[in-house]
């Protein structure tokens, strides 16, 4: 029995490096969190010691952590490299610019261009590691689960209106979708004047979920940007927070340029029966 005792905190002790190791390598792929989860769960069980509870809390963190690399990414690499673009292209045509100097500009905006498409292509490979094996997710439907909840918040003489349509797909985390919706309609319900609509719809292909209502405008127009939490699905979000969170899925969050407030959340959209 102590051999079996000894082997066991053996293999605790062993997955627990192997929960640090991927931590430190946060960016890897899904795949990576699902072998490090296997293991400390087989351990756990040899030895009783690892709750569910702590493997998910683990896993969740690593992917919290990942998909907060990509936003970084995403943003600290494409908007310099978009900047810096411009700011070449602009100095090509100076009329001071030597046309040797022209040249060599020319050039480098060649290499920008290839160093772009290669962090697209990196972005774009992590983000279907991100969906690979994920489930197709209805945001109309999870939508009208998440308005029912939400409903008794609205002052008394406040309606909300819910237009979904048919079934609008998507293939991304259930739990971060209806975590960016509910902090989008927690800002109209708090605030805000007369009903509410809420509009899901199919829209080219994106997933469009508009949240409009008859106040005047009381945010700026445009996409919303910020910087991932990390926090669970279970705590509430900043608009700011929300809007990293829908980046991260491939997405984004915007404040429409109209004479009342609207915002919406944009998705891809995944075609019924293709491959996960």
């Amino acid at each position: 029995m102590p051999r079996r005792l000894a082997l066991a905190f053996a293999l605790v002790a062993s997955s627990s490096a192997v929960v640090a190791w991927a931590a430190a390598r946060a960016s890897g792929s899904f795949a990576l969190l699902i072998v490090t989860a296997a293991a400390l769960a087989a351990a756990g069980a040899g030895v009783g010691l690892v709750a569910g509870s702590r493997i998910s809390r683990i896993v969740q963190s690593l992917m919290r952590r990942d998909r907060a690399v990509a936003v970084a990414a995403s943003h600290e690499l494409r908007t310099p490299i978009t900047a810096l673009r411009l700011s070449l292209e602009d100095l090509t045509l100076w009329p001071s610019t030597p046309a040797d100097v022209s040249t060599e500009l020319h050039r480098a905006i060649s290499e920008l261009d290839r160093l772009s498409d290669a962090v697209t292509s990196l972005l774009d490979s992590h983000r279907q590691d991100q969906m690979d094996g994920v489930e197709l997710l209805d945001v109309a439907a999870l939508t009208t689960v998440a308005v029912d909840a939400w409903r008794p918040c609205l002052p008394a003489g406040r309606q909300v209106l819910v237009a979904t349509g048919r079934p609008a797909y998507v293939r991304v985390d259930s739990g971060s979708v209806k975590q960016v919706v509910t902090t989008v309609l927690d800002q109209f319900g708090r605030v805000g004047r007369g009903d509410v609509s809420i509009d899901v719809a199919e829209v080219g292909h994106t997933v469009r979920v508009q949240v409009t209502d008859q106040s005047a405008p009381r945010f700026a127009p445009g996409v919303i940007h910020g910087t991932p939490s990390g926090k669970a699905a279970s705590v509430g979000l900043t608009l700011q927070e929300a809007g990293a969170v829908a980046e991260a899925l491939g997405g984004y969050l915007a404040v429409a340029d109209t004479t009342t407030t609207s915002m919406a959340l944009i998705l891809p959209a995944a075609r019924v029966g293709e491959p996960a």
